[in-house]
């Protein structure tokens, strides 16, 4: 009875697991069929009155270099409003003060709105902006981006309709190759902006504004409701209600705005974990609203499969977790032995993966040589990284579905730091406890493997004791430099 317990469970988990797969190839064949298409724009756009909002929170290490970019944005300066929307409690607040005037001297509308506590975080600061923004359209910069020059009048004409309400750009990435950590964030990104971003606008499913980046239609805003603090992706949750009430939004992979990755994995954790918590605390909240929308059914799987994709993680720890002791089914009862001819499935879960890896790649590369070399280093990186997160992730999951409520924590930025950053906080050794023991767990499955001489399960467990060990090591790196 435990037996079989275990099997029905295990595939039980490892059935959504394959859901999501079958999601990404659907994706994947979306993005190919539709490659070609034009993403048209007006040629002679009439500029209009814009705000540019910089939501600013303790950023003394990057908000000079932000406010330069923007100094250096090339559009009329009476045509251009800027907000520093300014929740610091440092020095970051005489930084931006200082600046101001500098920049006033130079004939800009710049505007630094101080607030004295952070009711609704990152969400209260753009809607307390938006209140007495001047402009027929808002462009948000988070501090860690660097917009080029023609940031502005590059992206504006691809506002092609009034129901166009955002166009949001492709992220790029400062500091890719410092380290395997930023390669492996660069490749999960790369998904998702080459891939998932260009095959859901192309193919006429939602997209989602990423929180910087991004040009919005004011009046898409407000009709939407405006920012709200009530999950901790705001920026995914305005992007459902706008384009359910029928917003329309676009998506420019050709417009790209760098920015800097996490280098460390405390920080990595802190990103992850309000990223991951934010999308099921929005899967709650619209999910429901989706459904009941006229839309189409197209529309509304590829909407769904966007809100519920965070919960892969939790179908991965627990199905990993439950495959060590169905190895020990596997090997020491003959009862299920039809059951484990499921090699055919396991291959085709990692070849969807690496194909969606390999064509990000391969659209970034354009040379088919370079990609398929990468690729070959990239692809086990991202996947040992996001095998590592599975149980931080998974607790972000649990925490958004019973409401739990936490603060919205900015991620470190350290680009212009020497020496220690005041801003990183290194995480005790006991918070990566759980990791350190799930380490040990599947090491004792790979010795099991070996000793079964069960090839299958093994690549499976050195998968998930390769994700945890490089979670550990991560952590003593970054406490060995401080």
């Amino acid at each position: 009875m435990l037996e079989q317990g275990i099997v029905i469970l295990y595939y039980f988990f490892f059935f959504f697991i394959i859901l999501f797969s079958i999601g990404q190839m659907a994706l994947l064949i979306t993005f190919l069929f539709n490659r070609k298409k034009e993403n048209p724009f007006i040629e002679n756009f009439k500029l209009p009155l814009l705000t540019v909002q910089l939501p600013v929170f303790n950023e003394r290490f990057v908000i000079k270099r932000l406010l330069d970019a923007v100094e250096a944005l090339n559009y009329p300066k009476s045509l251009l409003e800027i907000q520093i929307l300014d929740d610091s409690t440092d020095d970051t607040k005489t930084i931006v003060s200082k600046r101001i005037e500098e920049l006033k001297e130079l004939g800009f509308n710049i505007g630094h709105i101080l607030r004295s506590n952070r009711e609704g975080y990152k969400a209260g600061a753009l809607q307390n902006g938006l209140f007495s923004a001047s402009g027929q359209y808002i462009v948000i910069f988070d501090a860690d981006f660097v917009p080029h020059p023609d940031f502005l009048i590059d992206t504006l004409p691809y506002f092609t309709e009034e129901k166009i309400g955002m166009v949001q750009t492709r992220w790029g990435h400062l500091n890719a190759g410092q380290s395997l950590l930023t390669r492996a964030q660069r490749t999960g990104l790369n998904n998702h902006f080459i891939i998932d971003q260009e095959g859901r606008n192309k193919g006429g499913y939602f997209i989602n504004f990423n929180g910087t980046a991004g040009i919005w239609r004011k009046e898409c805003i407000l009709d939407a409701g405006g920012w709200k603090s009530d999950t901790l992706t705001e920026d995914l949750d305005l992007s459902f209600r706008a384009q359910i009430k029928g917003w329309k939004f676009k998506y420019c992979p050709n417009i790209i705005t760098p920015a800097e990755l996490p280098d460390r994995i405390s920080a990595v954790r802190t990103q992850q974990f309000r990223w991951t918590k934010g999308g099921v605390e929005t899967s709650k909240k619209l999910l429901g609203r989706l459904w009941k929308a006229e839309l189409s059914l197209a529309v509304k799987l590829f909407g769904s499969i966007q809100l519920l994709n965070n919960f892969i993680y939790a179908f991965i720890l627990i199905s990993a977790l439950i495959s060590v002791p169905l190895m020990f089914v596997k090997n020491l009862s003959t009862e299920f032995i039809q059951t484990f001819k499921w090699n055919a499935i396991i291959t085709a879960v990692m070849l969807i993966n690496f194909l969606y890896c390999f064509t990000a790649i391969l659209v970034d590369k354009k040379k088919f040589i370079s990609a398929l070399i990468e690729v070959i280093t990239a692809f086990p990186i991202a996947m040992v990284l996001s095998l590592g997160m599975s149980y931080h992730n998974t607790k972000a999951i649990i925490h958004g579905l019973i409401g739990k409520k936490t603060a919205f924590i900015r991620t470190p930025k350290i680009s212009e730091s020497i020496g220690k950053n005041p801003y990183i906080q290194i995480q005790n050794y006991k918070s990566f406890t759980p990791e350190f023991l799930l380490s040990i767990y599947f090491l004792f499955a790979v010795f099991s493997d070996i000793y079964f001489r069960d090839f299958g399960f093994l690549i499976y467990h050195v998968l998930m004791l390769s994700g945890f060990g490089f979670v550990i090591w991560s952590a003593w790196t970054e406490a060995s430099e401080n």
